[in-house]
């Protein structure tokens, strides 16, 4: 094997990694944003980490409510997940603007996307500057999945389609479907 040094963003060699809205805030202050650097932590208790830039909407909320929803979208949602990927809060109200479908959540007060194919409602524990981002850790106090899509041993991938991004507007599916979006 040959190995070629990998020139910057470095973290492409960490990618395809799953596309997940990210849903903060509550009443009348509610954000969707995009994240692909999500992962679990920790089962006992349940945690997610989440990296999170600080010049964010989203960072904002998290840190005033100190909950937030992680949302599992399938290849349908690409657009929307380049949507929310690009553009700010502080620009433009995306969930009005996108009319994006949110529903309450049972155990903490910020929403969940509708149509979502699995989320987990989080509360945060501790927030941890790296670099330019906070490492987001939240318990995952209940985490849910559609019923059709999902059995004991995780996600039924002949019947669903899980979204990916590769970089950019690359994105790609649990089939290695590519989908790229046009400009």
């Amino acid at each position: 094997m040959t190995f070629i040094e990998v020139d910057d963003p470095f973290y492409r060699v960490f990618h395809p990694r799953p596309a997940y809205l990210i849903v903060s805030g509550r009443d009348d202050d509610v954000n969707v944003m995009a994240a692909s650097w999500v992962m679990p932590i920790s089962e006992e208790p349940w945690t997610l980490g989440l990296a999170l830039d600080r010049e964010t909407y989203t960072y904002k909320l998290v840190k005033k409510y100190g909950e937030y929803t992680v949302n599992v979208v399938s290849d349908k949602d690409v657009d929307l997940v380049y949507y929310v990927g690009t553009r700010s809060k502080y620009e433009v109200d995306k969930i009005k603007e996108r009319n994006i479908p949110l529903s309450p959540s049972k155990n903490i007060k910020t929403p969940y996307y509708t149509n979502a194919l699995g989320y987990a409602e989080c509360k945060v524990m501790k927030m941890i500057p790296v670099g330019e981002v906070d490492l987001v850790i939240g318990e995952a106090v209940a985490v849910y999945a559609d019923k059709k899509l999902f059995t004991r041993y995780g996600w039924d991938l002949r019947k669903t389609r899980i979204l990916m991004q590769n970089i950019g507007r690359a994105f790609v599916t649990n089939s290695g479907t590519p989908i790229i979006l046009k400009k």
